[in-house]
């Protein structure tokens, strides 16, 4: 067929999909409603179940995420990566982010972050586990920016209910910083509570501003670099947590995503020996 010549019905497109994923939609207890997307492998799962990347902000992070994991897998000999499932926690409707269910769920507010995650242990994962079993000793929780915060806010709050968590570009500035107060208590607690990854990219500080003297007072503000260096080292310093802190050169805000995504990855589901390794 030439360029100018138009498709026949029969050969009209169709949508493109991933193989071995599910979507379906989630009614939590409180009412509130979700989109879930799951992509599980190919291979049967080990005996205590597969691990899992539980992603905050499902829409926009989970196809990335199910790429990257599998492209990873499937060069394990290099990349150490285990086959595993995928789960996308979005809301209903097609936008990558929403503004309002996301300020509900991820912020530690009353009736916010801390009842969101009792639904995704309590309600969700379960729901998940229709389609392929999971180990409950491998989840990663994962999120980016107001998802970021709520990783960390997960493992302070409520460290062993994930092996490790995944703090993409942390909105750690949000409330005045309110979260260092819950770190300074995670912090002056005892026992080893798993890995934490924390990630963003070099110009979410000192990027190009376009001129705009509001832009680059919230970045002032935000702080966006110096915050999670700062508190990558308190906590590597503390015990507690298997910290690492990755920074990558000319990333934004938006366009680290895919980065953090496949470190990710690699930091969640690499073999427990090359876990460490691989996030450094």
């Amino acid at each position: 067929m030439s360029p100018d010549e138009a498709p026949s019905a029969a050969a009209a497109p169709a949508p493109f999909t991933l193989e071995r994923t599910a979507v379906f939609g989630l009614v939590a207890g409180d009412g509130s409603a979700y989109r879930i997307a799951v992509a599980w492998p190919e291979a049967p799962p080990p005996a205590a179940g597969y691990p899992a990347l539980v992603l905050v902000d499902g829409q926009a992070l989970f196809a990335t995420a199910v790429s990257a994991a599998r492209l990873q897998a499937a060069r394990a000999e290099v990349t150490g990566v285990a086959p595993a499932v995928i789960v996308g926690i979005g809301y209903p409707g097609a936008a990558p982010f929403d503004a309002e269910r996301r300020q509900r769920d991820l912020l530690p507010v009353e009736g916010g972050a801390d009842r969101f995650l009792a639904s995704i242990v309590q309600e969700i994962l379960p729901a998940v586990e229709r389609f392929a079993p999971l180990d409950p000793a491998r989840r990663t929780l994962a999120g980016h920016s107001y998802g970021g915060l709520f990783a960390l806010h997960a493992l302070f709050t409520r460290p062993g209910l994930f092996a490790a968590h995944v703090a993409g570009s942390p909105s750690i500035w949000w409330g005045e910083r309110a979260i260092l107060a819950t770190e300074e208590r995670f912090r002056a607690a005892s026992g080893f509570a798993g890995r934490l990854l924390i990630t963003l990219g070099e110009a979410e500080q000192d990027g190009p501003d376009g001129g705009d003297p509001r832009r680059r007072e919230r970045r002032a503000m935000a702080r966006m670099r110096d915050n999670a260096a700062e508190m990558a080292a308190r906590l590597a310093a503390s015990g507690r947590v298997d910290c690492s802190f990755v920074e990558w050169p000319g990333e934004n805000h938006a366009s680290v995503i895919p980065a953090m995504l496949s470190r990710a990855v690699g930091f969640a589901l690499a073999a427990p020996g090359l876990a460490g390794r691989r996030a450094a």
